[in-house]
């Protein structure tokens, strides 16, 4: 996992009392400004130290993208290198270039671990598992989700657009009763999706591109997902 701290000019966690970090996986193909809304929302209502964002590398149920798994992680460190409460880490994408599945069980581990592992001894980590509404309903099939919803508290971040209130209550309700701990993050309606970022970038308007992306990363996705790249 990439260091929690100096990479990115963070400044070093507390030698000792709690450390409260999210940890945010996604494609990131590519990152756009709804991944930063998630981030925010989750760091505010959670009152979080951190938000970890994970790019993928090889993921467990569905195709890996065309963009490389390198390629969306440095985006995924452009995108959010002026965002003081976020880190992003190599931990899946490492795995990934071994062969590996990232399984998020594994991830959330690295993320409690790694102050230990750079001696802060006294400091206790607690972590919270960032997913959407639609992926909530799904967390009881993910590897290990026994192992997992004991190590991390669940962050729903529930967008009206994204799912009716009556079936995240139920989602919710059912998490619950199988032992996991839940927090409901109430967040704005964002539209913007990946799909829709390289939707854009295929036709090869910057200025749209612009209001759905960091400015950071506007000239990467225009090389990787642009209409030369059609």
């Amino acid at each position: 996992m990439t260091d929690i701290s100096a990479d990115q000019d963070q400044s070093l966690p507390p030698r000792r009392g709690t450390y409260r970090l999210g940890v945010f996986g996604s494609m990131m193909n590519p990152p756009h400004l709804g991944h930063r809304a998630v981030v925010d929302a989750v760091h505010a209502a959670c009152g979080l130290d951190r938000v970890v964002v994970v790019p993928a590398g090889i993921p467990p149920h569905r195709r890996a993208p065309q963009v490389s798994a390198r390629a969306r992680l440095t985006m995924a460190v452009r995108a959010f290198a002026d965002l003081d409460h976020v880190v992003v880490s190599d931990s899946e994408v490492e795995r990934g270039e071994d062969g590996d599945p990232g399984y998020m069980v594994d991830t959330v581990a690295e993320v409690i671990e790694a102050p230990a592992s750079l001696g802060y001894d006294d400091l206790e980590v607690h972590a919270w598992l960032v997913v959407g509404a639609d992926q909530a309903a799904t967390l009881h099939s993910w590897e290990r989700w026994e192992q997992l919803r004991g190590m991390a508290r669940i962050a729903i971040v529930a967008r009206p657009d994204q799912i009716a209130a009556d079936t995240l209550a139920a989602t919710v309700r059912e998490l619950e009763a199988g032992g996991a701990e839940v927090d409901l993050v109430p967040m704005p309606e964002v539209p913007i999706s990946s799909t829709i970022v390289r939707d854009v970038a295929a036709t090869g308007d910057v200025d749209a591109l612009r209001a759905l992306i960091p400015e950071a990363i506007v000239n990467d996705v225009l090389q990787l997902y642009g209409p030369s790249t059609s």
